[in-house]
């Protein structure tokens, strides 16, 4: 695998670009920053990325009353989600703009009472050990400069028997590096991890009954809808910013298009 991944800094620095954040905003629907759920392909990135959440929480079998953490919740809706569904949700990001905009999102929704949201640093969580029916991961993983720790984490904060439920960008088998490393570029993640390479850093880390399911339909589609979307000045977003998010995008949708990249969710269980 290669070594030029981000550290928590160049993470957080992303994320609290303006002209990023504006894209997740006006093209990614400003509820959720993670790959959407296309069973038809006519729903918006909006409404996909809200099906994705409902198919990942039903996969990992968390049901109202459960306590979950959300390690990388962006602008929370996944958060809002389980606070509607009854569990008591809280959420850290290693962006400032994120929380803040999950914050008052939450607080727009009337459920600031039930969420609770802060910055914080998935490698280091401020956690008791043994704590958590659930932890959510939608997309971060891929930003880690130490992945394993991510699991051991995930793990530590986890009661016995509960379920780490995750997603991520990952590589493709036999890939092209060269052509997932182009489409990387933009976020300054490494290539070369692999649905197996997670499952295998899973099961080092302590967890079992480890399952994934590998949806490259559903991130062809959603990368397809964004370079649609791009393809017209988008009100509220730079122009000099837009032609270097399509040009990105363009790059994803031919590695995609040839299986170099693939992305899939996750479901891993701490043992009882």
């Amino acid at each position: 695998m290669a070594t030029k991944v981000f550290d928590s800094e160049e993470a957080a620095a992303y994320y609290d670009n303006a002209a990023v954040a504006d894209f997740y905003q006006q093209c990614w629907g400003g509820e959720d920053i993670h790959i959407g759920h296309y069973p038809t392909g006519n729903e918006s990135v909006k409404q996909a990325s809200a099906a994705m959440t409902r198919h990942l929480l039903e996969f990992a079998g968390i049901t109202g009353g459960d306590r979950v953490l959300d390690i990388a919740c962006g602008y929370g809706g996944t958060l809002r989600m389980l606070a509607r569904m009854g569990c008591q949700a809280k959420g850290i990001d290693i962006s400032e703009i994120c929380v803040n905009r999950a914050n008052a999102l939450t607080s727009a929704a009337g459920l600031s009472d039930r969420i609770e949201t802060v910055t914080g640093d998935f490698h280091h969580i401020d956690s008791a050990a043994d704590t958590w029916d659930g932890v959510i991961c939608q997309e971060a993983i891929i930003h880690s400069d130490n992945r394993p720790a991510v699991f051991a984490e995930a793990l530590r904060i986890l009661r016995p028997g509960g379920v780490f439920a995750f997603s991520d960008i990952l590589t493709g088998h036999n890939a092209d590096i060269s052509m997932v490393e182009a489409a990387f570029a933009r976020l300054g993640a490494s290539a070369g991890a692999t649905v197996g390479d997670y499952q295998v850093m899973a099961q080092s880390a302590g967890f079992v009954d480890i399952q994934a399911e590998e949806r490259l339909a559903d991130i062809k589609t959603h990368y397809n809808k964004l370079a649609a979307e791009l393809s017209e000045p988008v009100p509220g977003l730079d122009a000099n910013a837009q032609l270097a998010i399509g040009q990105s995008i363009s790059r994803w949708q031919a590695a995609l298009a040839e299986g170099h990249i693939t992305w899939a969710c996750f479901v891993a269980r701490k043992p009882v």
